[in-house]
């Protein structure tokens, strides 16, 4: 049965893989794939089994690398498909599963440490760079030699700093700071936070949960962690109740792009989260836009500690500039003001409901069906019919 809080079983028979890669020429393989490199690795551990991952795009070479693996080392080689959540995470717990000694990650890989101890070697992989031309197409788009140019390359293309093509992205980087900075607005404005486990197979992922529950605590929000595996409009809008989400997930995970149209609620990254709970961050004179939660924890030369009860910064006064209106205080700060110690009693109080989804549901127009609590007489249970749909044992035969 399909489950609202998980993909369906078809999805994975379903799923459109990623765009497919040429094949490698074999006598291109060993350069490519550095499988020199990697037969070293694996004889210097002495390993017997050995998990072999591949993204989509490059699972048209894994026999062939697989095989020339074998036959170079003589151990087992096995062969995994992409994770259930990002290419550029190691699959830890399928090797795990698979027997492996050791796990060879081919690909782009966000070098995230893993959260088990197993040895593990990367292959970022080595493209053909045809250097002319793309010093012709860097001249055409820097006439000025003395201006200041940051040259980023694909980790395919490091060993020869190749950016194929060049574009301006100024643009897209200024709407990247508005989006990032209504994020940050929308955060502040929310009640209650869901935090989504992108990912279990990176270090100090434990850590990092528990540093962002407190953090909406601090601010006077509710949260909630949720493990989906990968974030789906589908799964989250189960959530009506959840103002924002937060995305735990490894720094190439938190960069992906998300297709803010289709879900029903914002996605955030831990650092913008950390900008609208903490009025003590970012640190003074820095701005940064942090794409690996690790940085948000205490050792960080990024990290700040949230600010004492008794801060003047939790009582600043702060404006949405999404509604117009004024925030108040946390519910723990104004409680603790001095003007309302005294304490004035009432005849009758009632019950305050807590719990944001009760909240949530007690809002709705239509709740479902009424329990009507204590009003249905009892009565003594009964035997219920027998068979199948179509030939109950107490029906007649005609």
């Amino acid at each position: 049965m399909e489950s609202m809080f998980s993909s369906p079983a078809e999805a994975a028979l379903q799923r459109e893989a990623g765009v497919p890669g040429l094949l490698t020429p074999l006598p291109d393989l060993d350069r490519v794939y550095e499988l020199e490199r990697v037969a070293g690795f694996i004889r210097d551990l002495g390993c017997e089994r050995v998990a072999l991952q591949f993204p989509d795009q490059l699972l048209g070479d894994a026999v062939a690398v697989a095989a020339r693996l074998e036959e170079t080392t003589g151990s087992k080689m096995f062969i995994l498909g992409d994770t259930a959540y990002g290419s550029c995470c190691m699959d830890v717990l399928g090797a795990e599963q698979a027997g492996a000694q050791a796990l060879i990650h081919f690909g782009p890989a966000c070098l995230s440490p893993p959260a088990r101890p197993l040895p593990v070697a990367f292959v970022l992989g080595q493209r053909s760079v045809a250097l002319e031309l793309c010093v012709k197409a860097f001249e055409a788009q820097n006439p000025d030699p003395k201006a200041p140019v940051a040259l980023l390359s694909e980790p395919a293309c490091a060993h020869a700093l190749d950016t194929g093509k060049t574009q301006d992205e100024g643009a897209r980087a200024g709407r990247l700071r508005a989006r990032r900075r209504y994020l940050v607005e929308r955060a502040r404005d929310a009640h209650v936070v869901g935090l989504l486990a992108g990912t279990l197979g990176v270090a100090q992922h434990r850590e990092a949960l528990a540093h962002l529950r407190n953090l909406t605590q601090a601010a006077g929000k509710r949260s909630y962690v949720l493990a989906l595996g990968r974030p789906t409009p589908a799964k989250l809008a189960n959530f009506p109740e959840v103002d924002v989400f937060v995305l735990l997930a490894c720094p190439l995970g938190a960069l992906a792009p998300q297709l803010s149209g289709s879900f029903f609620r914002p996605i955030l990254a831990p650092c913008e989260l950390e900008a609208a709970c903490n009025p003590a961050w970012p640190p003074p004179g820095l701005a940064p836009h942090l794409t690996h939660y690790a940085d948000l924890l205490p050792g960080s030369p990024f990290h700040v500690p949230l600010p004492p009860p008794e801060s003047e910064l939790w009582e600043t006064p702060d404006v949405s500039l999404i509604t117009g209106d004024l925030r108040p205080p946390p519910a723990w700060k104004s409680s603790n003001d001095s003007g309302s110690l005294a304490l004035t009693p009432r005849p009758q109080l009632e019950l305050a409901e807590s719990s944001p989804a009760a909240s949530f549901l007690s809002s709705r127009s239509w709740q479902g069906l009424e329990p009507r609590l204590g009003q249905t007489p009892v009565t003594e249970a009964v035997s219920g019919r027998r068979g199948i749909a179509i030939a109950y044992e107490d029906e007649g035969s005609g």
